[in-house]
């Protein structure tokens, strides 16, 4: 990310930060409860089937709709909440962002129509997508060299934690009546003081553009544009999460289809994907720090591995050790997409940058149903099992795209290397 001011107060703002002893963990701390929120979402899935029994004619997808519905909300927010970040200040992005996801996950269990039940969780939805661009680029604003790497990393780990703390509280809750589930989204409001309290007011002013800035020709001449490797990040993260949501829509039933692994053990095989990607995430900082941002390509052959792996065989212990790589793959890939995507821009323009991320992202997890119906129509191949092998290819396609473009893309600005060799 390139360091030149943008403005003196995105210098005086970064500078301010707490820069070493408790209050430096606790910005550490605040800025990674973000990512906690970031699944409140999509794990309510589990609450779909209980529905039912209040809304007995709705149909399937009237009840799936209280989960995909939001989404389209933090779709939306993901492409606008970048920008208006750097014009109202990012911490003040954040506390609406984990107020909105508070407010429109917990005010449904007070409504008694389905429909105004959706409806109140979109605005959960939306606040949940402005707070995902910041969660990574509030890293690459305030953070540098192995501290910033450290970070990301554990940053995708936080968002396995996350789902597992809602996930886990939904499942409690639900022992005892399932319309009370709706209290988990207390640990937004949770957040929201915790990011209140220790992420320092001058953090509003990192990449902030007032509107005497703005009226300054010459300010105007120094913002960024933004980078090839946004659109390229966004673009990347379509294929990728397609290919990746072959695993969430297929493995169980490839798993029964094998004639040899049941349903429960492919939901252990799952629970090792995730204690992998959550294990793995700590682990990211020290092997960028080795191979710096070819760490990208070695998690997408990890993710290729594990699916070929599940592919072509029938073995629990390959299948565990598929599980292995794919976890660690994912949490390796997406810290490298936020630091591809933001390496040439500066803090008026990270937070955008970043949301074109999660947006790819959110558009190719919606994808691989319909690309499995798609490429099954084309190819013949109907077969769960042997489907992980087309997603496995086109993980390999992300290879070719990442080496194609690390070819063309020959900009590299020194501001960037000569902080990365100060920060080491």
């Amino acid at each position: 990310m390139s360091n030149e001011p943008v403005t003196s107060g995105t210098h005086d703002a970064v500078a301010a930060l707490p820069q070493s002893g408790g209050a430096r963990a606790m910005l550490k701390s605040a800025i990674l409860s973000l990512s906690l929120l970031l699944c409140s979402v999509s794990v309510t899935m589990a609450v779909v089937s209980s529905l039912k029994q209040d809304f007995p004619n709705a149909s399937t997808m009237e009840l799936q709709s209280f989960v995909n519905v939001p989404v389209i909300g933090g779709i939306i927010a993901t492409l606008i909440g970048g920008a208006f970040a750097s014009k109202i200040g990012k911490k003040n992005l954040c506390l609406l962002g984990t107020l909105l996801c508070f407010a429109g996950g917990f005010l449904p269990m007070f409504v008694p129509s389905l429909a105004f039940k959706i409806v109140l969780r979109v605005i959960c939805g939306f606040g949940v997508g402005l707070i995902q661009p910041l969660s990574a680029s509030l890293i690459v604003d305030c953070f540098k060299g192995r501290e910033a790497d450290t970070m990301m990393g554990i940053q995708s780990a936080m968002v396995g934690l996350g789902a597992t703390i809602f996930s886990s509280a939904i499942a409690g809750i639900m022992t005892i009546d399932w319309h009370y589930f709706y209290f988990v989204y207390f640990f937004a409001l949770l957040v929201f003081f915790f990011v209140l309290a220790f992420v320092p007011n001058s953090v509003n002013e990192i990449g902030r553009v007032h509107k005497s800035a703005q009226a300054d020709s010459a300010t105007k001449a120094k913002r960024t544009k933004m980078p090839l490797g946004a659109y390229f990040g966004m673009v990347l993260q379509i294929v990728f999460a397609t290919g990746y949501g072959f695993y969430t829509v297929n493995l169980s039933l490839a798993a029964e289809e094998t004639g040899v692994i049941t349903a429960v053990q492919a939901a252990t095989v799952m629970t090792v994907v995730s204690i992998s990607s959550f294990i793995g995430g700590f682990l990211f900082g020290f092997a960028k720090r080795f191979v710096g941002m070819f760490i990208g390509i070695i998690a997408i052959a990890m993710e290729a591995a594990g699916l070929f792996l599940w592919a072509n065989t029938a073995s629990l212990g390959a299948w565990y050790a598929a599980a292995v790589l794919f976890g660690v793959g994912f949490c390796w890939f997406m810290p490298y997409v936020n630091f591809l995507v933001n390496e040439h821009t500066d803090p008026t323009i990270s937070a955008q940058a970043t949301s074109y991320a999660f947006f790819g992202n959110s558009v190719g997890s919606f994808l691989p149903t319909y690309a499995f119906a798609a490429l099954g129509a084309l190819t013949g191949l109907t077969s769960t099992w042997k489907s992980l092998n087309e997603a496995g290819i086109m993980m390999l396609i992300c290879i070719v795209m990442v080496l194609v473009f690390n070819a063309f893309d020959k900009k590299k600005p020194a501001a960037v290397e000569a902080s990365a060799e100060a920060a080491e």
